[in-house]
């Protein structure tokens, strides 16, 4: 089972199965990436694993984790050297105190306040989408809108211009595959973009790349690295995960019956998007993390110096947190998950991403209460050792008339 958990296993089986299993067997799996990087995987319940996420002996050092990842590609004689720009020393890959200035820098554009601000441009942005979607006709949900939306949303706040985006999403795409010969050209390529973009100064006016830019310029200690690793950071997170969790949901309403009820009670929308969260997130793992000690998790001694996955899905279906935790249900609390992390690395997009989602869903049912799945088989997915997500959603759109 152990190396099951991260990549290829998760592609073709029932990585919720797989998932709850591994929390049944113990807290702590060994497994392996592609790259041939050996690491191991914590599924344990929603308790321990907010502990874990919040413990700084768990270190998000992006030097620490890039001295270990290549000691042991040379020690294996892989000959692999490089790593994606998702290693850089962003906000997500530090500990404090250089995590909690590069979280100030970013911050002002995702609070509350600003991001109400974005939410009539979001639903602009959505009913043109929608508007576009044909009646009565199969048509790809994630290609079609899952993926839009969020990239046009995360380039408009970023300040990445509107004729770049495709190419960045497909630079993105590539990037995350787990294909070393595939991920590091399209890393190099994405870099190099951010690089022209950053120090040309043609991202668009007023947007948060500016700021960045500006805040360097100012004499912050933010430095070109730095800089690229953030845009790196908040361009795929910015979209990437939105992306997969808006399919998961309208997946999620469609099986489990819930997509008409949706259309008639928009107020059901949010409990929807909890519930996925909880049950079926795209983001399968917390980002990687490594030991700066011996840790003991649940009797189980990890060494100093240990690469860490921790288990995002098999904590959100804990057992001794919900009941019925296996199954997907609307009729239970909304906060028994930690999708969104947890600690000092929560995800500083959250409320964006649940403001999209819950746009999307609430528009497309509207439009279209008569929905439904394409074909009876589970649809495709990609994968990578941190997200499990639709590659396609085939649907039939429909009226309330059928039409």
């Amino acid at each position: 089972m152990p190396d099951l958990l991260i990549g290829e296993g998760l592609r073709a089986r029932d990585h919720h199965r797989l998932e709850d299993d591994a929390r049944a067997a113990g807290p702590v799996h060994e497994a392996r990436r592609p790259d041939g990087v050996r690491l191991l995987v914590v599924t344990a319940g929603l308790d321990l694993t907010r502990r874990l996420l919040a413990d700084r002996r768990l270190s998000k050092d992006s030097g620490a984790l890039q001295r270990e990842m290549r000691r042991q590609f040379a020690a294996s004689g892989s000959g692999q050297t490089d790593l994606t720009g998702l290693f850089g020393p962003s906000m997500l890959n530090s500990d404090d105190p250089r995590h909690a200035r590069l979280r100030a820098l970013a911050v002002k554009a995702f609070t509350s306040q600003a991001v109400r601000r974005l939410a009539p441009r979001v639903e602009e942005i959505t009913a043109d989408l929608v508007a576009r979607l044909p009646v009565g006709e199969e048509v790809d949900l994630v290609s079609g809108l899952a993926v839009p939306m969020p990239l046009h949303v995360i380039g408009e706040v970023l300040g990445v211009p509107e004729q770049d985006r495709a190419a960045v999403r497909t630079m993105i795409e590539t990037m995350l595959s787990m294909d070393p010969a595939r991920s590091l050209p399209a890393s190099d390529a994405l870099g190099g973009y951010f690089h022209t973009l950053l120090t040309s100064g043609s991202f668009t006016e007023g947007s948060l790349f500016g700021a960045l830019v500006a805040a360097e310029d100012d004499g912050d200690r933010l430095t070109h690295d730095e800089l690229i690793a953030m845009a790196f950071l908040l361009v795929v997170a910015g979209h990437e995960t939105t992306a997969g969790l808006i399919a998961n949901v309208v997946h999620d309403a469609l099986d489990n019956g819930l997509w008409q009820r949706a259309a008639a009670d928009p107020d059901l929308v949010p409990v929807l998007v909890e519930e996925t969260l909880r049950h079926n997130s795209p983001v399968r793992h917390a980002t990687h993390r490594i030991t700066t000690e011996p840790v003991e998790i649940d009797g189980v001694v990890v060494p100093e110096n240990t690469i860490l996955l921790v288990n995002l899905g098999a904590a959100g279906r804990c057992p001794r947190a919900h009941e019925d935790a296996a199954s997907y249900r609307v009729d239970r609390a909304t906060t028994g998950h930690a999708s969104f992390g947890h600690g000092p690395h929560y995800c500083l997009g959250a409320a964006l991403a649940r403001l999209e989602t819950e746009t999307v869903v609430r528009h497309l049912a509207a439009r279209f209460p008569g929905t439904t799945r394409a074909g009876d088989e589970r649809p495709p997915v990609t994968h990578n050792d941190i997200m499990v997500s639709l590659r396609s959603l085939p649907v039939v759109l429909r009226t309330a008339t059928g039409r």
